[in-house]
């Protein structure tokens, strides 16, 4: 397996499909380009092209992380027909100006949505040491810790949460 493959396929672990995928979704869906995302996001141009191309696997700036996080909800708002397109380009321009790391996603109780939202912060090894570590002191919050990231890291699916 090449470099970039196993990139791309890390990316997949970390964001839920490889950033080419995931970057040309948002740029077709909101009608923009790849250096209006690398602008939104605050990363250069070059730099988002190789982690598109698979030559960079992740993204270091939770800051950067999170823009993302929120141009994919509008893009999948805008492709559900709940936000027009003037309204995500009002949307994008807030993005944009945003400086919260950590408003990254609403909650939820979608298993594959919580496990993405894991996945997007530690891998799933990192997360089962963690439910172990707490499962004494909060044995329910260890178990659906344990579910959700062993689920993914052992390829299996999810049973639904909630």
């Amino acid at each position: 397996m090449s470099e970039q493959a196993a990139n791309r396929r890390r990316q997949e672990e970390l964001y839920g499909e490889p950033l080419a995928s995931l970057v040309a979704g948002i740029c077709d869906t909101l009608g923009i380009n790849q250096t209006a995302v690398a602008r939104v996001l605050g990363l250069s141009t070059p730099m988002l092209s190789h982690l598109v191309a698979g030559r960079r696997v992740k993204i270091g700036s939770p800051l950067a992380h999170a823009r993302l996080v929120q141009l994919r909800r509008l893009a999948a708002d805008v492709a559900a027909g709940r936000t027009s397109p003037a309204q995500a380009a009002e949307e994008v321009a807030r993005i944009a100006a945003s400086q919260d790391s950590w408003a990254t996603t609403a909650p939820t109780t979608e298993p594959a949505a919580l496990q993405q939202q894991l996945l997007s912060v530690a891998p799933a090894e990192e997360w089962v040491q963690i439910a172990a570590e707490i499962a004494e002191r909060h044995p329910g919050a260890a178990a659906l810790l344990h579910q959700l990231a062993a689920g993914r890291a052992q390829g299996g699916d999810v049973d639904r949460v909630g």
